[in-house]
C-alpha cells in the first residue's frame, strides 16, 4: 500500500514566508530600536573625547558613526583608512556612491518632508555641507516628525549633529536646523539611501 502526502499546503507556508522575508528585506533597512539611547551615550563619549582630545581628530568618528546607530549601516566607515570618515569624506563619497542618491537642496520644504519620510520608513538619509575651503558638516536625519523652524522657515526633519569644531552645539533628536545656520541653507545637500 502506497502511502500519499499532501504537501501543497507545506509549500504554501514556505511560499509565503520567502515572499514575507523578501519583501521586509527590500523595504528598508533594519533601525536600531535604541538608536536614542546610543546616540545620546555617543553625545557623552564625544564631548568626553574632546575634553581629553584637544585636536579633535579620533573625534571625527562620531559623525560617520552617527549613522551605524540609527540604521544599521556602514557605508561611512573606510576599510582602506580603518576608521568612519569625516565630513569632507562622506561629501565625497555621497556624490560618486551608488547607493545613495541626492534627494534635494534643505531649502525645499517637498525634500525635507521626504528625508522624514525616508527615517521614518528606516531608510538611512543624511543632510551634508561643504563650503567653499571644503569645510563641512554632516547629519544624519533621524526617525521623528517634521518640527517647525523659525529661523528656516520651514518644517524641518528630525536630526543628530557632532559638530567636531563646536562639541557644545552637538544634539540628538532636534530639527534639522540646530545644525546649519540659514545662510547655509543653499549649500546644504540631502542624501537619501538607496535599497
Amino acid at each position: 500500500m502506497r502511502s500519499v502526502h499532501n504537501t501543497s499546503g507545506v509549500i504554501k507556508f514556505y511560499g509565503v514566508a520567502a515572499l514575507l522575508f523578501f519583501t521586509s528585506a527590500v523595504s528598508g533597512q533594519s533601525l536600531n530600536s535604541n538608536w536614542r539611547q546610543d546616540l545620546s551615550a555617543s553625545l557623552e563619549q564625544f564631548l568626553k573625547c574632546k575634553e581629553t582630545s584637544p585636536e579633535g581628530n579620533k573625534c571625527v568618528n562620531f559623525i560617520g558613526e552617527s549613522l551605524n546607530k540609527v540604521y544599521r549601516v556602514n557605508d561611512f566607515y573606510s576599510q582602506k583608512l580603518g576608521r568612519f570618515m569625516a565630513a569632507g569624506e562622506i561629501s565625497s563619497y555621497l556624490k560618486d556612491s551608488d547607493k545613495w542618491t541626492l534627494l534635494g537642496h534643505s531649502y525645499e520644504q517637498t525634500t525635507l518632508a521626504t528625508a522624514q519620510d525616508y527615517a521614518n520608513a528606516k531608510k538611512a538619509v543624511v543632510a551634508v555641507y561643504m563650503n567653499a575651503e571644503g569645510i563641512g558638516h554632516a547629519v544624519v536625519i533621524t526617525p521623528g516628525e517634521l518640527k517647525p523652524s523659525g529661523s528656516w522657515g520651514l518644517n524641518v526633519p528630525s536630526a543628530a549633529s557632532f559638530f567636531a569644531t563646536d562639541p557644545e552645539k552637538s544634539f540628538v533628536d532636534k530639527g534639522l536646523s540646530y545644525a546649519f545656520a540659514k545662510n547655509m541653507l543653499k549649500d546644504v545637500l540631502i542624501y537619501g539611501r538607496k535599497y
